[in-house]
């Protein structure tokens, strides 16, 4: 069969650079092709229009189009589906990823040019829908597959369990990418390009503004497989940067050993990044981690209170960052961030203050390893099966006929903290705390913590409101 693998593009429908090349589509890509069937891929986000988009798909001549999209971008990613149904009428569509599989019967019933949806992980899933195609009577023995049938009826199958290890995966099609026209910035001074990798799947945690909810079960990739498909990367395609993008690269003690002491025993020259849990931190681990070239290694701290955090499910505590970060200080990496959030469920004015206080001790920790450019975070945004989603519906957040898959557009755009990137994701706000409370409090008490972008968004507001008001911002 021929598969044209296709990613959305971004909120605006316009050309614009990416960072890293879409690892999803490039492990369901390895698999198809291991199958044997011919498969494309095409990078939506630099070609813009769906028109574009639509275009270029047809001249592949596909009978199956695979894609997803990101909830920020699901309004141009439906632009383009519908594009893609016009010029490949015949084509079999199938959708997936996090936004689609928390939405897949919304999806469908909104979408008519959708003939199926895959939840949750997806390499399995899709090799078995390309085994069955074109017979559509067998598509109700696929685990993990939504879709219509032959009396336009909404079916769901029974879930797909989680796969048990990950070790059997393929490497994912990188050569289906040009990874040159990527831009994810430096990790090391002497390198042209960074590429993303996995060393594990699944995340434990609970936080209720994540939609990582369908994938809790933590699978690790053997180390000495991991590090193979590192200097594959480096010398097929020159790579000496990496992102890692496991949710918690320090989830497992065992595992971060494993492949740090793997990453030595070859005397591999790869500078890397990762992220991990602000807690019970090892400093011996750190230390070895820092010695097998993580430069950069970040936290989601998201608040500075335990109120916050706990209604939050963080599993964290204030006491136990602030012991995580003094450890982090003394590895001596490059760079540590935080990513940080203001207006989770349970914040109120004093909470803010005491955010604002709080990073303030941890910033005076790392001088100019620091990289958080602000302390003042994002707007929580509501994402689809998140447990932020339900309270979000009982605070009023969302509409009552909302529809993840009909457009929308926040009506509080014209707010300083709400990026245009996400104009259209519903924000999270309490009856007791407004976004507009939160953003008059900043405005008040900690202008000096405010990055330069934000200060120049609140002296436009009088401007972006008018713009709202006449329907045309």
């Amino acid at each position: 069969m021929n598969v044209c693998l296709v990613t959305s593009p971004r909120y605006n429908s316009k050309p614009t650079y990416k960072a890293l090349a879409p690892m999803g589509l490039a492990y369901l890509a390895a698999v198809a092709r291991d199958a044997g069937h011919n498969v494309t891929a095409i990078e939506g986000v630099f070609l813009g229009n769906p028109t574009d988009i639509a275009r270029k798909v047809a001249t592949e001549n596909p009978d199956v189009v695979g894609t997803s999209t990101s909830s920020s971008n699901r309004l141009a990613g439906i632009a383009s589906i519908r594009a893609i149904r016009q010029a490949t009428p015949n084509a079999f569509i199938v959708v997936g990823g996090s936004h689609f599989s928390h939405t897949a019967e919304d999806a469908l019933r909104c979408l008519p040019e959708i003939d199926a949806v895959v939840v949750g992980e997806g390499e399995q899933t899709f090799l078995e829908l390309l085994e069955h195609l074109p017979d559509r009577d067998a598509l109700g023995e696929i685990p993990g597959l939504v879709f219509r049938d032959d009396e336009n009826q909404i079916v769901r199958n029974e879930p797909r369990q989680l796969m048990s290890e990950i070790n059997s995966l393929p490497r994912p099609a990188w050569d289906l990418f040009s990874l040159r026209q990527y831009s994810f910035p430096k990790i090391s001074d002497d390198s042209e390009q960074t590429a993303g990798v996995l060393t594990t799947r699944g995340c434990p945690q609970q936080c209720v503004f994540c939609a990582n909810s369908l994938n809790k079960k933590m699978r690790f990739l053997d180390p000495a497989l991991a590090v193979d498909q590192l200097e594959w990367l480096h010398s097929s395609f020159g790579i000496n940067d990496l992102y890692i993008y496991d949710d918690d690269f320090l989830t497992s003690k065992k595992h971060a050993v494993g492949l740090c002491e793997e990453l030595l025993k070859r005397n591999t020259k790869f500078s890397w990044l990762c992220t991990a849990r602000a807690k019970q931190l090892d400093f011996e681990v750190l230390k070895l981690i820092r010695n097998a070239g993580c430069k950069c290694i970040s936290f989601g701290v998201e608040t500075g209170t335990n109120k916050v955090l706990k209604a939050s499910k963080k599993n964290l505590t204030v006491e136990q960052i602030a012991e995580a970060m003094e450890i982090v200080s003394k590895v001596h990496f490059d760079k540590v961030g935080i990513f940080l959030i203001i207006g989770l469920p349970g914040e109120t004015t004093e909470t803010i203050d005491q955010t604002v206080d709080f990073l303030k001790t941890i910033r005076a920790l790392f001088g100019k390893s620091w990289q958080v450019k602000k302390i003042i975070g994002q707007l929580p945004l509501i994402y689809p099966g998140t447990e932020l989603e339900e309270i979000g519906r009982k605070e009023g957040c969302l509409p009552e006929n909302f529809s993840w898959n009909q457009p929308y557009i926040q009506p509080k755009r014209y707010l300083p903290l709400i990026n245009k990137r996400y104009h259209t994701v519903p924000h999270f706000e309490t009856r007791s705390l407004s976004l507009e409370e939160i953003c008059a409090h900043l405005k008040r008490w900690h202008w000096d913590e405010l990055s330069k972008g934000q200060k120049r968004n609140f002296r436009h507001v009088p401007l972006r409101r008018l713009k709202v008001a006449l329907g045309i911002g």
